[in-house]
């Protein structure tokens, strides 16, 4: 059981990183620019999030005959909907302790309708939805498939290994580099966002016509250093600028 929720742990993790690498470029509306980036805070192609929500629509779906419904359709829809109140909640929880213990948004919300502080929304929770059910119909029988020619052919456990052998060594040195962020961040008391931080490091590098980096970004360098600084003056001149904006809507407020 171990060597299948590990091989669904990366498995998922690298196909949620193609499916957030494409969703940036063509989807996010954050993403004006349509630039091409690299999603997370790792390295490599990989998101632990999707790892883990991969896991649970795995679990999920085998106790779908204990859904209390007789109606096949409703039971199918509740599941759906189980999976993604699930996944909902390991985004809710990822995004609050990375926010609470490391001052670190590695995503933001904010811009949707009823977020709860920039880490979960209902347009997203209904993408979660959308993808339950994509994972039930189309995604699940191959998987079942692929555990079930994982157990009949461990030498396969090598290659599982080997991915976890390099997953590891890039979390280990992602984290350092979160650490040395998140210090400043605490130094300075602001919540430092992950993408934007990323668009600075670029901006930088063009400016000093170095090659921008898609991968390993965020490496503690006197760029990062750099760009941290400067990050937190546009952040303290964004925040003075939405204080007037909402001090003049107060007072055209109060004026009516």
């Amino acid at each position: 059981m171990f060597l299948r929720l590990a091989f669904l742990f990366a498995v998922g993790s690298m196909i949620g990183w193609i499916i957030e690498f494409f969703y940036r470029k063509f989807f996010d509306p954050v993403n004006v620019e349509r630039k091409w980036l690299n999603p997370g805070f790792l390295t490599g192609p990989y998101l632990p999030l999707y790892g883990f929500s991969l896991i649970v629509l795995y679990l999920l779906a085998r106790l779908e005959e204990y859904v209390p419904f007789d109606n096949l359709l409703l039971k199918r829809l509740t599941l759906f909907l189980v999976m993604a109140v699930c996944i909902t909640a390991i985004e809710y929880l990822t995004g609050m302790i990375f926010i609470v213990k490391l001052k670190i948004m590695l995503w933001d919300y904010s811009q949707f309708w009823k977020n709860y502080k920039g880490v979960i929304c209902p347009l997203y929770s209904f993408f979660w939805v959308l993808l339950s059910a994509f994972y039930y119909f189309c995604i699940n029988p191959y998987i079942l498939d692929a555990l079930q020619w994982l157990s009949e052919n461990l030498a396969f456990s090598f290659v599982v290994g080997l991915y976890y052998g390099v997953f590891f060594m890039d979390l280990g040195i992602s984290i350092r580099n979160l650490v040395n962020i998140s210090e400043f961040a605490y130094k300075n008391q602001i919540v430092v966002f992950i993408d934007e931080l990323k668009e600075q490091i670029n901006a930088l590098r063009e400016k000093d016509h170095e090659r921008p980096q898609f991968f390993a970004s965020l490496r503690f360098s006197d760029t990062l250093h750099k760009s941290l600084e400067s990050y937190r003056e546009n952040r303290e001149k964004k925040d003075k600028k939405d204080f007037k904006y909402l001090r003049e809507k107060l007072e055209k407020r109060r004026r009516k």
